[in-house]
């Protein structure tokens, strides 16, 4: 993790190539996740690849998040509901990234949230669950290796099922929730310590839709990226209607 230079006091880490482990609070919710895809959109490639388990991460929030809908519009998004189904995503993914690619479309990053929560299910044996899990992992790390993408994985549990996800990351970023705003922080020895995404001056601070809207805004103004001002207090249900895209085949 490198720490992007502040900008109007807004920081926000920069995802590498390689795999990477997101660990973060359960009380920040998918916001985090969310603001790190449009952040990197923001500052490089143009699409993201976006593979769900069920409705683990509701799109509403990336579109509530996004500083523009055009952002939506180059996610990638493909949704499994069981493991088999998540399993035929990932194997499919190889694919679709190389399309993009061919047309000319330049990918930014892909996003795996809850990578192993499908494979906890009854409908799968625990043998062969492990089996599934480490095989996509090892077709994402090929992604990482061969593309020199961003791949960005989070996990339901930590515990034995899940443990080869930490240990096919060659960074596991964390954040977590303080008094002065949420804090990003790296293991890896060669990065900045820590990057404090905000604070306020009083120390208090509610991590809300709206703050994270808001980080988002300030990092497209950085760069002279659009930004839509016209709800400036969103909520999931008034959103704009357009949504990340699915493509056909996949």
């Amino acid at each position: 993790m490198h720490r992007d230079q502040p900008h109007d006091g807004v920081e926000l880490p920069t995802l590498e190539a390689g795999v990477t482990l997101l660990e973060v609070d359960a009380e920040l919710g998918a916001e985090p996740l969310c603001a790190l895809v449009l952040d990197q959109l923001l500052s490089s490639g143009d699409h993201a690849f976006w593979v769900d388990a069920g409705g683990h991460v509701q799109t509403s929030t990336l579109a509530t998040l996004a500083p523009h809908p055009q952002y939506l519009e180059r996610i990638t998004t493909a949704r499994g509901f069981t493991a088999y189904q998540h399993a035929s995503l990932l194997d499919r993914l190889p694919r679709v990234v190389s399309n993009a690619a061919l047309e000319r479309t330049d990918p930014a990053l892909v996003v795996v949230p809850a990578m192993d929560l499908l494979y906890r299910e009854d409908d799968i044996p625990r043998e062969q669950a492990q089996e599934l899990l480490v095989q996509r992992l090892a077709t994402l790390a090929g992604i990482a290796r061969e593309r020199d993408l961003p791949v960005v994985l989070t996990r339901a549990r930590d515990d034995e099922l899940s443990a080869p996800i930490e240990a096919a990351a060659a960074e596991t970023l964390t954040c977590q929730a303080t008094p002065f705003g949420p804090r990003f922080t790296s293991d890896d020895t060669e990065s900045d310590a820590e990057t404090l995404v905000y604070h306020t001056g009083d120390g208090w601070l509610q991590t809300t839709l709206a703050f994270w809207r808001e980080i988002i805004q300030h990092r497209a103004r950085a760069v002279d990226a659009p930004v839509d001002t016209a709800g400036e207090s969103p909520s999931a249900s008034s959103t704009s209607t357009t949504s990340p895209v699915t493509p056909e085949g996949w």
